[in-house]
């Protein structure tokens, strides 16, 4: 039998857990057992909602009140969920103006590699389209003004 330091030196390099050997009569048996800790928990931080602006008066002279960008009235399409929002499909990109008809497709969004096609909900026609090509959409986001 090799020798115990021989048989040791053997066990950790290997970094075994248990090694047996018999010669003969003789027999040895090397064990190691682990402490086990509990996982690590983390604290989740509590939310705590941003302090509201408090909006500033308005420098304008009294008179034509200032327009802010509009969005054409309309039905708003929205995001069925996270993704990457790609105008271009199969049957081609829509433009503002374009008539469509219920169940047309008028975008995917691409999540985990899948393309999720966006239909009209109705007949109708684009008064604007609110997202780019390319660009990350969230869940609900508007991306087309249906009139």
């Amino acid at each position: 039998m090799n020798s115990l330091k021989e048989c040791a030196e053997l066990f950790e390099r290997l970094g075994l857990t248990e090694l047996f050997v018999k010669d003969g009569e003789q027999e040895l048996r090397l064990t190691k057992q682990y402490a086990v800790s509990a996982p690590a928990v983390m604290p989740v931080p509590a939310f705590t909602a941003p302090e509201p602006a408090i909006a500033e008066p308005s420098k304008e002279p009294a008179g034509e009140p200032v327009k802010a960008a509009e969005t054409p009235a309309g039905e708003m399409i929205k995001a069925p969920l996270l993704g990457i929002f790609h105008g271009r499909t199969q049957e081609g990109a829509v433009k503002i103006g374009d008539a469509v008809k219920k169940g047309e497709t008028l975008c995917a969004i691409e999540a985990m590699k899948m393309m999720n096609e966006v239909t009209a909900p109705r007949d109708g026609v684009i008064a604007d389209i609110l997202a780019s090509e390319g660009a990350l959409v969230e869940y609900g986001q508007s991306l087309f003004v249906l009139a």
